[in-house]
């Protein structure tokens, strides 16, 4: 009895590894949703729409993006964590809602517990942009005038706790806590308009956003925030040229829920990775003005996630953002 007992269990496991593993095999067998957490037509999307159109064709099936946009952009990085870990719903995990969004307010999902990350494909850049008529013509005549007329200086960013935002409460801090008040929006082409418009007097965003406008006279750069210029206004300082002892930067990447069988997870690694290789891919990336493409393993970009969150963390709370403080 006992020996049936045993080949009974053991023929039942062989079933279910050998269906296990004809399902993995035969992955994907229908489309793939990508769940972009920013606002179509934003340098955000448009770069992950790029990347999964090229990965169609190693998949073998359409991947359709769709946009949830909010809370920073934590609200499609919660939906891709509470999605099947099947490997049919993937997101773009962008930097700002993994290492500074956890930080300021609440989120409903733990970027080091409930996600795996399939591949970093992007670093960006940031920059304060003012409008071409603006009497700020360099970053030090901004907080000249910042730290004489405390509150009237308004600026634009996609998001509360975004690198943008944190870019320039980190450049507040450092002059002495300047006070200006961030307007914030739910996409960057929002965010960009609104200075354009007049609204507010500051745009803080990458160059994907602000290049075009730059090139054609609307908007003028007054800083690369990050630790190198910006290669299509290579006259413009870095922070740290300018004696300032911060940068920043991000990254776009993309993830799954937490449990993708690891044959389904290899398979949209490799995948991803050949896509990220193409010249089209690269070509678009291009286009798009992001700093050239930077191919990180999800395991690397899981050990930049671990030690972001802990850095940045502490210098959230540092500057009185952390959400402690703002409940206060």
């Amino acid at each position: 009895m006992k020996n049936r007992l045993f080949l009974t269990g053991t023929l039942v496991s062989i079933l279910v590894l050998s269906f296990s593993g004809f399902v993995w095999a035969a992955y994907p067998d229908r489309p793939i949703t990508l769940i972009a957490n920013y606002a179509a037509g934003g340098s955000a999307d448009v770069g992950a729409r790029a990347l999964a159109e090229v990965a169609e064709k190693f998949l073998g099936q359409p991947i359709v993006v769709l946009n949830k946009v909010g809370a920073s952009g934590s609200l499609g990085v919660g939906a891709t964590a509470a999605a099947k870990p099947d490997g049919y719903t993937i997101g773009l995990t962008s930097y700002g809602p993994l290492v500074l969004g956890p930080h300021t307010f609440d989120v409903p999902y733990n970027p080091l517990k409930d996600l795996e990350y399939i591949l970093c494909y992007a670093k960006v850049m940031y920059g304060p942009c003012v409008r071409s008529d603006s009497p700020f013509k360099t970053l030090k005549d901004l907080v000249q005038y910042a730290k004489a007329n405390p509150g009237k200086i308004k600026y634009s960013a996609a998001g509360l706790a975004v690198p943008n935002h944190f870019g320039m409460a980190l450049l507040a801090k450092a002059e002495g806590g300047i006070k200006w008040e961030l307007v914030v929006f739910k996409g960057n082409i929002e965010a960009v308009a609104a200075c354009l418009g007049g609204h507010v007097d500051i745009v803080s965003q990458n160059p994907a956003d602000v290049v075009p406008y730059i090139q054609s006279g609307k908007l003028r750069l007054l800083a690369s925030l990050c630790d190198t210029r910006w290669k299509w206004v290579p006259d413009v300082p870095t922070v740290r040229e300018l004696g300032y002892k911060f940068d920043v930067g991000s990254y776009y990447a993309l993830g799954a829920p937490k449990g993708v069988p690891k044959p389904i997870m290899d398979k949209l690694t490799s995948s991803f990775k050949k896509a990220a290789e193409e010249p089209r891919f690269r070509e678009v990336m291009e286009e798009k003005l992001y700093v050239p493409v930077y191919y990180r393993s999800g395991e690397e970009y899981q050990k930049i996630v671990e030690k972001d969150y802990k850095e940045m963390g502490d210098l959230i709370m540092e500057l009185g953002l952390d959400k402690s403080q703002q409940k206060k």
